[in-house]
């Protein structure tokens, strides 16, 4: 069985990026489109989301998996893929439902007693 590794790198990061790896067999590596099942699929996802901290939406799985396949017709026992996506915990912020605490806080009369004129004088009480 042969090592095949799949590295995601994220735009926004400086790091060296989050990996995913498999052993295929000579018919796997043959053929590698049949190797990624749901089960596959859904493995791969949960650990790269776990690991980056970053939602991974189907568009974004596919295009993972596509690259990868490719690269391994191609021979290539190591695949690296940049790609820009968004934290999960923004996703969570969308999701959040606050209605706040909605009650108006009670006026308080403001107290006048030391209020006076520091230079010049009072208008007319006259027009």
């Amino acid at each position: 069985m042969v090592k095949y590794l799949f590295k995601l790198k994220l735009n926004s990061a400086q790091q060296e990026g989050f990996s995913y790896t498999l052993d295929l067999t000579t018919a796997q590596e043959n053929n590698p489109s049949l190797v990624f099942t749901p089960e596959v699929r859904h493995q791969m996802r949960n650990q790269l989301q776990k690991e980056s901290a970053c939602k991974i939406s189907d568009g974004h799985l596919n295009q993972m998996i596509k690259s990868w396949i490719e690269d391994i017709q191609e021979g290539y026992r190591e695949t690296i893929l940049t790609l820009d996506l968004p934290l999960m915990i923004t996703e969570q912020f969308n999701q959040l439902q606050e209605s706040g605490y909605q009650q108006i806080p009670p006026l308080m009369a403001p107290d006048l007693s030391g209020i006076e004129p520091a230079i010049g004088f009072l208008p007319p009480l006259r027009f």
